[in-house]
């Protein structure tokens, strides 16, 4: 329970604060204190030898002497959302102009993307900053770096959390970015000071962008990659999992295509996703844009006509809106964000949708 970096595992400090041990008696080497732990011998003798070793003292010196402040799981600063995780850090250490607050959407994806992706990263973060909505990124290479670009280059606040202690720059070439987000937003890290970035770092920092925001966005990704996995815990913890269709012959879209065919919402207009996120779903509507029988939203003839085809046949999958309506399915799925963002339509089973009884309009 003790990590490589000789500091306290998250899960000890999480016991220590449920079972109401008392750091004092811990400190004292109380039996009855460490029995109440649970540990074994051997990993209880490391344990006092850190408490003793005045670790705790050193790190918060360290903190302050670099700008880093800690914040505690109950501090007014903690972030409120983490409370829906199964296995919220009980500290955070973070440095730069604070935490946004409001509303904050999750884009993520491959290291290894393509322009397209990089580009479709960038001006998603810029549209959401134009609504207020803050952007929350792992601060990798390719799509995490474009979505935090784009969030500072529109002038809006983004946080990078990274799988290292808040003194080490991963990757070292972002050294810069890493400084300008520190200015711009914030970074955040539950790793002690000296973390190296260890392969097991990474699914534990993904869970924290999941869990910070309402929605999570998938660009581009591999089947097996650390973006799906961002998507998966974002599911778990509740929130909303959207997913940028790519083209079904790239290998760097396979994780993000099949996430759309296991529920996830296509995002195929990044103005509609924006006012959806913010609330302004009146900016989806020309001027005049609401019918005066329906007070709904004015749709183009093939969103009509798959909105049509869900009415009439209930659940179906892509393929078969597709050739139901005699429409591409890149038409369909097109057509399905844009309902689902009017609120008239949501994923049902694994690559299906049906339509909503009452729509969010």
């Amino acid at each position: 329970m003790l990590n490589a970096c000789g500091c306290f595992d998250a899960r000890i400090l999480t016991i220590i604060e449920s079972r109401r041990i008392s750091w004092e008696d811990l400190a004292s080497g109380s039996g009855a204190a460490m029995d109440r732990l649970g540990m074994k011998e051997s990993a209880r003798k490391e344990f006092l030898g850190l408490l003793s070793s005045g670790w705790y003292d050193r790190e918060v010196e360290s903190c302050e002497s670099m700008g880093v402040r800690l914040i505690f799981s109950g501090d007014p600063g903690y972030p409120s959302m983490l409370a829906d995780m199964i296995d919220p850090p009980l500290v955070l250490y973070e440095s730069g102009s604070g935490l946004p607050s409001g509303e904050r959407v999750a884009v993520v994806g491959t290291r290894r993307c393509t322009s397209y992706g990089s580009n479709c990263a960038s001006d998603l973060a810029s549209v959401l900053v134009d609504v207020g909505v803050a952007v929350v990124s792992g601060g990798a290479r390719g799509i995490d770096a474009a979505a935090h670009r784009g969030c500072m280059s529109s002038g809006g606040r983004t946080v990078a959390v990274t799988g290292t202690g808040a003194d080490i720059s991963y990757p070292a070439s972002h050294s810069a970015l890493f400084r300008e987000i520190r200015e711009e937003g914030c970074l955040l890290t539950e790793f002690p000071l000296g973390t190296p970035p260890r392969p097991w770092n990474f699914p534990r920092r993904n869970r924290l962008i999941a869990g910070l925001c309402s929605r999570c966005v998938v660009v581009e990704a591999p089947e097996k990659s650390g973006a799906v996995l961002t998507a998966r815990l974002a599911l778990e913890a509740g929130r909303e999992v959207w997913a940028v269709p790519g083209r079904i012959t790239d290998g760097v879209c396979k994780g993000s295509n099949a996430l759309i065919s296991d529920g996830a919402m296509p995002l195929v207009d990044i103005r509609v996703f924006a006012a959806l996120v913010s609330g302004r779903q009146g900016a989806l509507f020309p001027t005049g844009g609401r019918r005066e029988d329906t007070a709904g939203p004015v749709l183009t003839p093939e969103e009509a006509e798959v909105l049509r085809i869900l009415a009439d046949h209930g659940e179906m999958t892509v393929d078969n809106i597709s050739a139901e309506g005699k429409m591409s399915a890149a038409v369909v799925l097109r057509g399905l964000g844009v309902l689902s963002a009017y609120g008239l339509v949501a994923p049902g089973g694994p690559g299906r949708w049906s339509k909503r009884t009452q729509g969010r309009g």
